[in-house]
């Protein structure tokens, strides 16, 4: 069947990034990950050797935070350390030259947060007073890996899916703390004072604002958040989360907007559960490297990619991603609409 849409290469005004749109060279995808076998969510069996089950404390490090839930639930979620982390909590952080190479300690921490007790049930399973206990434990581990001596630039995300680099099926997601700010990061924030020196705008309001009066990228929003496949998406049903009033950092989300985060996160991802059959994901919080920040130019932001595609010699040579879809045929596919291009 022939796409309504018309190939094109689309630039992210942010980031000046270029992303190759090409809607002609697939279809709707398929399950791309192993999973577990179809399972009661609420099944409080422990599995056998899984670390993250209540009653195999034994396996862990320690138990760094845990939220206490009632109602026959051991926890609703709980923060450990990686036992095999990249990083270490060691405080001292030298580098060193080696004529043309230089080194410098892992200083750093790696922490996993066990988003339920339960080895079933993943975030589409989940209540949104469950997801908002997963959102407490990364504001509680967000802000401990900030106020660190020395402090850490606080990164959360989640791998769901072997694809996607999740190594244990039991639902999780982890923090990492480094004591430097990554590139990318620092290069994003920069384009968006470039544009905001501009424009007299935040960029990502300005993001907002578009996709609230176009439409045809919107995939949810609720009276705190906006969801839509971003214009230059670098991967078929890539999602962002933004909040609609103008934050630059995620640690000052406050009870009211965390259960409407919860919320928005739910839907998002039920829908990737119903409409592309559970894919393997990532996603990631976005915020701005200056803790408690006042930035006029940064938003911060959920941003979640489906591991559909792959990057192959072109992408990876060049930088330039090839999407084989296109942003406006994904968010109709997301909003419950035509499953096919």
């Amino acid at each position: 069947m022939a796409s309504e849409y018309t190939p094109e290469t689309r630039q992210d005004r942010i980031t000046q990034q270029w992303v190759a749109c090409a809607p002609e060279r697939s279809g709707r995808p398929h399950k791309t990950g192993d999973r577990s076998p179809d399972r009661d969510p609420t099944d409080d069996t422990p599995v056998e050797g899984c670390p993250f089950c209540p009653g195999h404390e034994d396996l862990l490090p320690s138990v760094l935070w845990e939220l206490d839930a009632g109602q026959g639930r051991p926890w609703d979620a709980r923060a450990v350390p990686n036992k095999f982390s990249a990083l270490t909590p060691a405080p001292a952080f030298e580098t060193q030259a080696r004529g043309l190479y230089r080194t410098r300690t892992n200083h750093g921490r790696q922490e996993v947060i066990i988003d339920s007790p339960y080895h079933y049930q993943g975030l589409a399973h989940m209540s949104e007073s469950q997801i908002d206990a997963v959102l407490q434990a990364y504001l509680a581990r967000y802000h401990a890996l900030r106020r660190a001596e020395p402090p850490l630039y606080p990164f959360l995300f989640r791998n769901h899916g072997a694809k996607a680099g999740a190594s244990i099926p039991h639902p999780h997601s982890q923090i990492i703390g480094t004591p430097f700010a990554p590139p990318r990061i620092e290069q994003e924030e920069e384009a968006a004072r470039s544009r905001y020196e501009e424009t007299g705008q935040c960029p990502y309001c300005e993001m907002i604002d578009e996709e609230l009066e176009a439409e045809t990228r919107l995939v949810w929003t609720n009276d705190d958040y906006v969801v839509f496949v971003p214009f230059a998406a670098r991967v078929p049903y890539e999602l962002w989360i933004l909040p609609r009033t103008h934050e630059p950092e995620f640690g000052r989300l406050n009870e009211e907007h965390r259960s409407s985060l919860a919320q928005s996160l739910q839907t998002v991802v039920r829908r990737l559960y119903t409409h592309l059959d559970d894919p393997d994901y990532n996603f990631f919080i976005r915020t701005a490297l200056e803790y408690e920040s006042e930035a006029a130019h940064l938003h911060w932001s959920l941003r979640l990619q489906p591991r559909t595609n792959v990057q192959a010699g072109f992408e990876l040579s060049t930088g330039v991603r090839i999407n084989p879809s296109i942003p406006e045929r994904d968010a109709a596919v997301l909003r419950g609409g035509r499953e096919e291009p």
